[in-house]
């Protein structure tokens, strides 16, 4: 086991985000010794799979976010060539990209979803919910087409503005207070972090901008709490037949955790939350590998 081919960038709005997260895993990986090739995916076919059979990989680390990578269509694609891949397949990967199925999914397995409905598109004039309330495409990920909607106003801004996330709106009371994430691998809690952030929400600003975030995985939480959110994860995980490698995110109230969605394909930038994780518990990247592929990486 020497090659490992890395898939980078994509077409979809994350696509930053994913050359990112490759070029950081590119740097992590070479220093492990391993050969390391990045392939660019554009929407072509016959130039990924040119770039595949010349690579020659004995693993593909699948970095792509969003669209065609997250949800199910590059794994597809995967499943054909024949190599170990990384994270979820196509089942698991379609289920926790559509927030929708996820969350009905996870609710039928005992965990505690943010109350919710989902909507055509189409139906954006019909929106009429208490304040604070949150939409959300159902197919997007890096807080992308994330509106908070406090009053009157800004309701009757936002159904003015043409929708361009896909034909289904997800439509979502506003859950105050704090936010975590549970690192997953092969349904075992691995750690925690909590997110702290200046901005109303954990928006794509807050993510990726220097500074926009802060990572604490030496939060204060009761044991109690903790423990329900761990075995909230892993019920999640379980639910949408999620492999390998998740991020399970989750608000607290002070009161009650609630599940928020899954993310089968963490982001692996030097701003991500799951290095700081595995930095938290002494990890390296191979011991990540090796707790993923056990019978890959021995």
């Amino acid at each position: 086991m020497n090659k490992i081919a890395i898939l980078s960038g994509g077409w979809s709005s994350e696509r930053e985000v994913s050359i990112n997260s490759a070029n950081n895993l590119k740097v992590v990986l070479s220093e492990l010794g391993f050969v390391v090739t990045v392939i660019d995916v554009i929407r072509d076919l016959r130039k990924l799979v040119n770039d595949l059979y010349s690579a020659q990989p004995d693993y593909i680390w699948n970095s792509l976010h969003g669209t065609g990578g997250e949800d199910g269509t590059i794994q597809g694609i995967l499943d054909i060539f024949g190599v170990p891949y990384s994270n979820s397949g196509v089942t698991g990967s379609a289920i926790c990209f559509d927030k929708s199925v996820a969350n009905s999914l996870v609710s039928n397995n005992g965990v505690r979803i943010v109350p919710n409905k989902c909507i055509k598109s189409s139906d954006i004039s019909l929106i009429s919910e208490s304040y604070p309330f949150v939409v959300k495409p159902t197919n997007e990920g890096s807080s992308v087409g994330i509106y908070l909607i406090h009053n009157d106003k800004e309701l009757q801004q936002f159904k003015a503005m043409p929708w361009q996330y896909g034909d289904r709106i997800l439509v979502e009371k506003f859950i105050p207070g704090r936010e975590f994430t549970v690192l997953v691998v092969n349904g075992k809690v691995i750690g925690a972090v909590e997110i702290t952030y200046d901005n109303e929400f954990y928006d794509y600003d807050a993510k990726y901008s220097e500074g926009g975030s802060r990572h604490n995985t030496n939060y204060d939480l009761d044991k109690k709490v903790e423990l329900e959110m761990f075995d909230m994860a892993v019920n999640a995980y379980n639910a949408c037949l999620c492999r390998g490698i998740a991020r399970i995110d989750f608000r607290y109230d002070g009161k009650d955790m609630y599940f928020l969605e899954i993310n089968t394909q963490p982001g692996m930038t030097d701003k991500s939350l799951v290095p700081d994780i595995l930095k938290a518990k002494n990890l390296s990247m191979l011991d990540l590998l090796k707790m993923t592929e056990p019978n890959i990486f021995a």
